[in-house]
């Protein structure tokens, strides 16, 4: 049984050390027969760096790794050697300062490995002498380019140091466009997480593909269920006898947990790295949401005034996936280019498609929520994961007032100056409160993984919230600066839990009063609803 190539980037090693792989071979050579200068956006640990080491061995000439595989295997691929440069930006830090002294050590070193002298003068002027030399004393360049926007990514929340280095890459990218027009690039291909306006790639080099949701790219990364079930069977297997369960469920689990990204939505695929930690660790964990926790995301969430549930079910226009400037962030495509974010489905009338969009599968939902109630109540993660499990069990027992402890804990200490944001001016005070209070429990229910429906409309009103677990049905109404017994009045009044009469499940009827003045739950009211 092959191992696991957890965390390998490096094509060569894993052939070598005859290391798990799957075969992308297919997609390579159909996007080199294409076309040769391509732009690909795509989520961090999703492949991307190891898709350019098999480019640079691809092009490299270095047939003998490519044995076995579908290039060599099932296509008349010449193997021609090209002079291959490569430039990983996420290697160069984060330093604002020393990004275009990374940028010309890397130069150097290119230069030295071809024996070329590189002239004393800018960095556009640089690049553009290095490549010409180096096609000149034979073929044209490859030119392999990974994570070109880290040094902008990384300071998304500094917006003048992420403008600095925008100029810097500016600059170095300037020549390309004449490069390429003069005959002296081979190969074009450049990896990132988001396509950023002013980089001069995609102003000047206007005949990039953009890669991002192009039918080249559908299963060029990422793992398909057809792959899972060819390659993945020892650890399948494995795995069955680990959680003694049949195959069919654990690969349904598995799916759940791990499948959903898709950037054409007739495609999903997981993402590399979750399944490979899944089946290392023989676990559900959450693996490729703890690498990277967004802060900035979820607080700009927060910040713009942005409902968390609308994230089920955003509706874009193709138009959404072109350049994102860092003047005014778009934060549905920020999420969207990171991979909380992907498409599920498609709609297209009179030629003109809509995407929608939503969280790819339940790791990143559950991490996503979590992270959002951290941001909603300003609580350590700590905290926020010790009332969540309380307030699971609490739901589970049929227990409200275990519930309502823990979310008053998760309201506790909000600062008496914070006053959530208007979305326009003709909100109320009142208003902007009542809809917070109703956010932080949309969150928390959501994070427990039972049914959950926010404001469901009803013909005599719109109820708060549902919430049905195993053996209970909970129908929630919130008063805002008003008595809860209100709240469970207006349920009857309005006869919400008609709709629920024939279910054999325990019905509660909920009322919760909150205080604008408390800044948490004033008070509750509970009763069992008789049919």
């Amino acid at each position: 049984m092959k191992r696991l190539p957890v965390g390998r980037q490096n094509f060569e090693a894993i052939i070598k050390e005859n290391l798990l792989y799957v075969d992308k071979t297919r997609q390579m050579y159909e996007l080199i027969c294409t076309g040769n200068l391509y732009f690909l956006s795509r989520p961090r640990r999703f492949g991307k760096s190891l898709l350019v080491s098999k480019l640079k061995h691809l092009f490299s000439g270095n047939k003998e790794l490519f044995e076995g595989l579908y290039i060599h295997e099932q296509t008349n691929y010449d193997w021609q050697p090209y002079p291959v440069i490569q430039f990983n930006f996420a290697k160069l830090g984060q330093s604002v300062e020393h990004l275009e002294n990374g940028i010309r050590y890397l130069l150097k070193q290119h230069a030295e490995e071809f024996n070329i002298q590189l002239p004393d003068t800018t960095l556009s002027l640089q690049f553009d002498y290095l490549i010409k030399s180096i096609s000149q004393k034979g073929k044209p360049v490859v030119l392999l380019i990974d994570e070109y926007d880290k040094p902008i990514v990384d300071f998304l929340t500094e917006v003048e140091k992420a403008k600095r280095n925008q100029n810097v890459l500016k600059d170095f990218f300037s020549p390309l466009k004449d490069l390429d027009a003069q005959g002296h690039i081979r190969f074009l291909f450049i990896t990132g997480v988001s396509k950023f306006s002013k980089v001069s790639l995609f102003s000047d080099l206007n005949n990039l593909t953009d890669l991002t949701i192009d039918r080249l790219s559908d299963d060029l990364l990422g793992i398909t269920q057809d792959e899972l079930l060819t390659y993945f069977t020892d650890y399948i297997k494995i795995a069955v006898e680990h959680f003694e369960l049949k195959e069919e469920q654990l690969l349904k689990d598995i799916k759940f947990w791990y499948n959903g990204y898709a950037y054409n939505p007739e495609i999903k695929l997981y993402n590399p790295f979750s399944l490979l930690n899944f089946f290392n660790s023989r676990r559900f964990g959450n693996f490729w949401f703890a690498t990277g926790t967004p802060t900035f995301l979820v607080n700009s969430i927060r910040d713009q005034i942005m409902q968390p549930q609308e994230l089920e079910n955003i509706k874009v226009p193709e138009t959404f996936f072109d350049k994102y400037s860092l003047e005014k962030i778009d934060i549905v495509g920020l999420l969207f280019q990171t991979g909380y974010l992907t498409i599920k489905t498609t709609e297209t009338k009179r030629h003109r498609t809509k995407y929608f969009l939503g969280y790819p599968n339940e790791e990143v939902r559950l991490s996503m929520v979590h992270n959002l109630v951290e941001a909603f109540t300003y609580k350590r993660s700590s905290t926020v994961g010790n009332a969540l499990l309380r307030m699971e069990d609490g739901l589970e027992e049929g227990n409200v007032k275990t519930f309502i402890e823990q979310l008053e804990i998760l309201l506790s200490d909000i600062s008496y100056h914070l006053l959530p944001k208007k979305k326009d001016n003709k909100q109320t005070e009142f208003e902007i409160w009542e809809g917070y209070f109703h956010t932080i429990i949309y969150l928390v229910t959501s994070f427990m993984g039972f049914h959950v429906q926010s404001e469901i409309t009803k013909h005599k009103g719109r109820l708060d919230l549902l919430v049905e677990t195993d053996d209970y049905i909970y129908i929630m109404e919130f008063k805002l600066d008003e008595p809860a017994k209100n709240a469970i009045q207006q349920i009857k009044n309005r006869k919400y839990a008609a709709g629920y009469r024939n279910s054999s499940k325990t019905i509660y009827l909920v009322g919760i009063g909150f205080s604008r003045e408390e800044r948490n739950v004033e008070g509750f009211e509970v009763e069992v609803w008789e049919r």
